[in-house]
C-alpha cells in the first residue's frame, strides 16, 4: 500500500510538471518541411518540395504553402501531383478528423510551381502527416510528419487546449507597445480589479508582433486574432501596388495590399482593427474602401469607457501614494529600515489580468479588504532610494494616464459589417491602459467560436432550430391511419367474413398476412415519403458594404439526402466551412482523441472545396455553416433625398426613389435614411429603381422590423445543457465559453451576424441611420449539391446605403 501511494504521488507530480510545460502554439505559428529529406538518404523523383503549414492546433482553417522546384531542369511533360495532409496521433474529437488533398499540376517546361491553399479543420490537434501523391500512390521519399501530439492530460479541460477562445489575442503589425519602464528600485502595487470581467484563470491577453508582409493573404487564417493594431501609414501605403516595400528586401506593395485585403475581410467578419496615427475617419474609410458607420450612442459609450478606465487607474494611483506615504512615516517602535518590494492596495475583487506583469511586480498578493505591506512588520519604513524612485515613477504613470485619456478621446470608433475600427492619434499603443479599453470593446468577440456561432467539435441541441420541416421525422398521422385500417380489416371485416362462412380458422392466416402487409406499407411509406433526392433549407445572411459593393455572408444550410450523393458536397474555395453537429448528448471527457482510420476526406482546388459523401450520411439531416466574402455584389442608394423640415414651411417628401445595382430582387425592404427617417417598399427588382413610402411613426417601423424577423425566426425544441461547473460534464462548448467570458450576463450562441439581426430587428426594433434590410431568394451557389430542392429558405440582405 505504501509503495502504491508513493507511486501515485510520483505520477501526480509528473503530471503537474508536464501540465506546466504544455502550452498552445502561438497563433500564425508555422511548420516547414523540405522533401525529400536529405537526412534519410532517399533519392528524389526529379523535384524538391518546400511545404509550410500554419495554424495547426486550433479549430478553423490550416494554411498550406507549397513550392516545388525541379532538380532536372525544365519538365518535359506535365506531372499531376497532390499534396496530402492527414491527421495522426491525437486529435479531439478523432471522428471529425479530415484528410485533405490539394491537386497540383507541375506544367511542362517550367522549373518551379507554387501553391497556396487553406483547408478546413474541425478538431483540436497539432500532428499531421504530409505526403506527395502521384497516380494515386504516395511518393515514398516525399513524406514527413509535422507537429507534436499534445499529452492526454491536456484534453481533460477545454481551457487547456482552447485558451484562444477565453482570452483576447492581439496582433501588433510593424509596431510595438509603449513600454512601462518601471525603475528597479520602485515599489510595485496591485492594479485594481475591473468590474464586468470574468476571464478564465484571470489570464493576460496574448500579444504577438509580426510584419505586414508576413501576414497571410487569407482572412480565414486570421480568425483566432481578436484585435489587430497597425500604423495608419501602413494601410495607406498598401494602395500603391507598384511601389516596392521600403526597408524590406524583396518585398512588394502587392503583397502588402493582399495582407491589407485579408485584414479588411477579417474586420468585416467580426474583427477589431486599431489604427495608430490614424487619419480622419473619412480618409481611413476611403483607404479601406469601406463604409464606416457612426452612431452617437456608441460614441458616447466609447468616451465613457475611456474615462472609466483612466479614472480607475488614476484613483488607484492616488490611493497608492496615500498608503505609501503613511507606511513610510517614521515610528518610535520601528526596526531598522528594510526594503519591501510590493505594496498591496484595498482594491476589492482583484481580477486584474496582466496587472503584475504590466506594473512590474511578480510577487504581489491578491487584492484584499485591508491594506497590506509585505515584510516582517507593517510599520517598516522604505529606503530613501525606493521612495525617490517610486515618486518619479508614479509621476510618469500619472502623465501616461493623462496622455492616454487625451489621445483616445481624440480618436473614434466606427462599426463596419460584423466588426469595428478604432482610430487614435497615438504613435504606439499604451499597454498600461489601452488593452483594458479594447478588451471591453471586443467583448464576446474574443471567442472565435462565439463570433462564428458554431462549434464543429461537439455541436449542440440548437441545431434543431433550423431543420427541414417534415423530413426524417416519423409520419405519425399516416402511421395511425394505416394501423386503423389494419384494425378494421382484421376485426370487423375479416372476422365477420370468416365466421359467416364457417371458416374462422382462416384468421390464423389472414391476421399475420395483414400484419405483414401493414408493416411493409409503413416501412415503404417512411422511405418513399422522404424521397431519394436531396433537400436543403438555407438561411443566408448577406451584409453589403455601401462604399465598395462587397458583401459578406453567413449561410446556414441543412441538407437531407435519401441516398448519400456519390459526388459529395461542393463549397466555394474561398468560403469558411464548418459542420454544425447535432450535439448536446456526448460529454467532453467522452470524446475520442486517438486517430485511427480517417473517414472524412476533402479535395481543395483553386475554386472549390469538395467534401466526400461521408460528410452527408443517408437519411440524416446534416447542417453546415459557411462564411464567405463576395466581391462587387452591388449597392442600394437613395436618389435626391431632401433634408427634413421640422417647421413645416417646406412640404416634406412622402416617398423617395431607391436605386439598386444588386443582381437579385429585394422584397419587404425597409430603409433608414441618413437623417433617421424610415421608408419601405414591397419590392425592388434587380438593377432597377422603385419608390419607397415614408413611415411617419417609428413605432410602425419597429413593428415592421419585428415581423420581418419573427416570420423567419429559427425556432425548435431545444434543451440546452452544459451549464454544469465541472469540465467533465460539459456537453455544450458554446455555453461553456459564454459562461467563462460573460459580461453582464450576455449570451451569444448564433454568431455576430445573427446576434446583430436579433438585437436590431427583434429586441430594439430599429436600424442605424444609413442602413437597409430586406428579403431575397437564397443564392443557388450556396447549395452544396447542385440539384437539391430548396424548401423553407430565406435570405436576409442588409447593409449600408451607397
Amino acid at each position: 500500500m505504501r509503495a502504491a501511494a508513493v507511486l501515485a504521488l510520483v505520477l501526480a507530480a509528473l503530471a503537474t510538471s508536464a501540465n506546466a510545460q504544455f502550452s498552445v502554439p502561438e497563433i500564425l505559428s508555422t511548420h516547414q518541411v523540405v522533401l525529400p529529406n536529405a537526412g534519410n538518404g532517399a533519392g528524389g523523383s526529379g523535384f524538391k518540395a518546400t511545404i509550410q503549414v500554419s495554424n495547426l492546433i486550433g479549430v478553423g482553417y490550416v494554411g498550406v504553402d507549397v513550392t516545388l522546384t525541379s532538380t532536372l531542369g525544365p519538365l518535359t511533360a506535365n506531372r499531376e501531383l497532390s499534396i496530402r495532409l492527414t491527421p495522426i496521433d491525437r486529435h479531439l474529437p478523432a471522428g471529425r478528423a479530415i484528410a485533405t488533398e490539394f491537386p497540383l499540376t507541375f506544367p511542362q517546361g517550367q522549373t518551379e510551381v507554387v501553391l497556396s491553399r487553406s483547408c478546413p479543420k474541425w478538431t483540436i490537434g497539432n500532428s499531421y502527416r504530409i505526403e506527395i501523391v502521384e497516380d494515386g500512390a504516395p511518393l515514398k521519399p516525399y513524406a514527413a510528419e509535422v507537429g507534436n501530439p499534445f499529452p492526454g492530460y491536456a484534453i481533460q479541460s477545454p481551457a487547456t487546449v482552447l485558451p484562444n477562445e477565453l482570452i483576447c489575442n492581439f496582433l501588433l503589425v510593424d509596431t510595438d507597445p509603449k513600454p512601462i519602464g518601471k525603475p528597479a528600485d520602485a515599489i510595485s502595487f496591485d492594479r485594481p480589479g475591473r468590474a464586468g470581467r470574468s476571464l478564465i484563470s484571470r489570464r493576460s491577453p496574448a500579444l504577438q508582433t509580426v510584419s505586414l508582409q508576413r501576414l497571410p493573404s487569407d482572412w480565414r487564417l486570421l480568425r483566432d486574432i481578436d484585435c489587430i493594431v497597425i500604423q495608419g501609414d501602413r494601410l495607406l501605403q498598401g494602395d500603391r501596388l507598384d511601389t516596392p516595400t521600403p526597408g524590406q528586401a524583396g518585398g512588394t506593395a502587392t503583397a502588402e495590399r493582399q495582407a491589407i485585403e485579408a485584414i479588411r475581410d477579417w474586420v468585416l467578419m467580426g474583427g477589431t482593427l486599431v489604427v495608430l496615427q490614424a487619419p480622419d475617419a473619412t480618409e481611413l474609410a476611403r483607404s479601406l474602401q469601406l463604409k464606416l458607420v457612426q452612431q452617437k450612442a456608441e460614441d458616447d459609450g466609447f468616451a465613457a469607457l475611456i474615462t472609466s478606465v483612466a479614472s480607475t487607474m488614476d484613483d488607484s494611483l492616488k490611493r497608492f501614494r496615500e498608503v505609501l506615504s503613511s507606511a513610510s512615516e517614521p515610528s518610535q517602535n520601528a526596526p531598522l529600515p528594510v526594503a519591501p518590494r510590493i505594496l498591496s492596495l484595498p482594491v476589492g475583487d482583484s481580477d486584474s489580468m496582466g496587472g503584475d506583469d504590466l506594473m512590474g511586480g511578480g510577487d504581489s498578493m491578491g487584492g484584499g479588504d485591508s491594506m497590506v505591506i509585505l515584510g516582517p512588520s507593517t510599520r517598516e519604513r522604505f529606503s530613501e532610494a525606493q521612495l525617490v524612485a517610486t515618486g518619479k515613477w508614479t509621476e510618469e504613470v500619472e502623465a501616461r494616464i493623462q496622455a492616454f485619456d487625451s489621445d483616445w478621446k481624440q480618436g473614434y470608433r466606427r462599426s463596419v459589417g460584423g466588426g469595428q475600427v478604432v482610430g487614435i492619434p497615438s504613435e504606439s499603443i499604451d499597454s498600461l491602459l489601452a488593452f483594458d479599453v479594447l478588451e471591453t470593446l471586443i467583448g464576446y468577440r474574443c471567442s472565435t467560436m462565439l463570433t462564428r456561432g458554431v462549434d464543429p467539435i461537439m455541436g449542440d441541441f440548437r441545431s434543431r432550430r433550423w431543420l427541414i420541416p417534415g423530413v426524417a421525422e416519423p409520419p405519425v398521422y399516416t402511421f395511425m391511419g394505416i394501423l386503423t385500417l389494419f384494425v378494421l380489416l382484421v376485426g370487423p371485416v375479416a372476422y365477420r367474413w370468416t365466421t359467416r362462412g364457417h371458416r374462422s380458422h382462416l384468421m390464423f392466416l389472414i391476421a399475420p398476412a395483414l400484419a405483414l402487409v401493414t408493416t411493409a406499407a409503413m416501412f415503404a411509406y417512411s422511405i418513399i415519403s422522404d424521397g431519394f433526392g436531396t433537400t436543403v433549407r438555407v438561411r443566408q445572411l448577406t451584409w453589403i458594404d455601401g462604399a465598395s459593393g462587397d458583401a459578406i455572408e453567413r449561410t446556414r444550410s441543412t441538407l437531407f439526402s435519401g441516398i448519400s450523393p456519390r459526388t459529395g458536397l461542393r463549397f466555394a474555395g474561398d468560403a469558411e466551412v464548418m459542420a454544425y453537429p447535432n450535439g448536446g448528448q456526448q460529454r467532453w471527457r467522452d470524446l475520442r482523441s486517438e486517430v485511427g482510420e480517417v473517414r472524412l476526406h476533402a479535395d481543395i482546388d483553386a475554386d472549390d472545396q469538395w467534401l466526400d459523401a461521408a460528410f452527408l450520411p443517408s437519411r440524416t439531416q446534416t447542417q453546415f455553416v459557411t462564411h464567405q466574402v463576395r466581391r462587387g455584389v452591388g449597392t442600394l442608394s437613395i436618389n435626391g433625398l431632401k433634408p427634413f423640415d421640422s417647421s413645416g414651411q417646406v412640404p416634406n417628401a412622402r416617398s423617395i426613389e431607391l436605386s439598386s445595382s444588386l443582381p437579385f430582387e429585394l422584397r419587404d425592404l425597409v430603409v433608414c435614411s441618413p437623417d433617421g427617417r424610415y421608408w419601405s417598399t414591397d419590392s425592388i427588382k434587380a438593377g432597377q429603381t422603385a419608390s419607397a413610402g415614408w413611415i411617419p411613426k417609428t413605432q410602425d417601423a419597429s413593428k415592421l422590423l419585428g415581423r420581418l424577423y419573427t416570420r423567419h425566426r429559427p425556432v425548435g425544441a431545444v434543451s440546452e445543457s452544459g451549464r454544469s461547473q465541472g469540465s467533465r460534464r460539459i456537453r455544450d462548448l458554446v455555453l461553456y465559453v459564454n459562461k467563462e467570458i460573460s459580461r453582464n450576463g450576455l449570451v451569444v450562441t448564433d454568431g455576430v451576424f445573427e446576434h446583430w439581426l436579433n438585437e436590431s430587428l427583434f429586441v430594439r426594433g430599429e436600424l442605424p441611420p444609413g442602413m437597409f434590410i430586406g428579403i431575397g431568394a437564397a443564392s443557388p451557389d450556396v447549395v452544396a449539391i447542385a440539384d437539391a430542392e430548396q424548401v423553407a429558405s430565406v435570405r436576409y440582405v442588409m447593409g449600408t446605403l451607397q
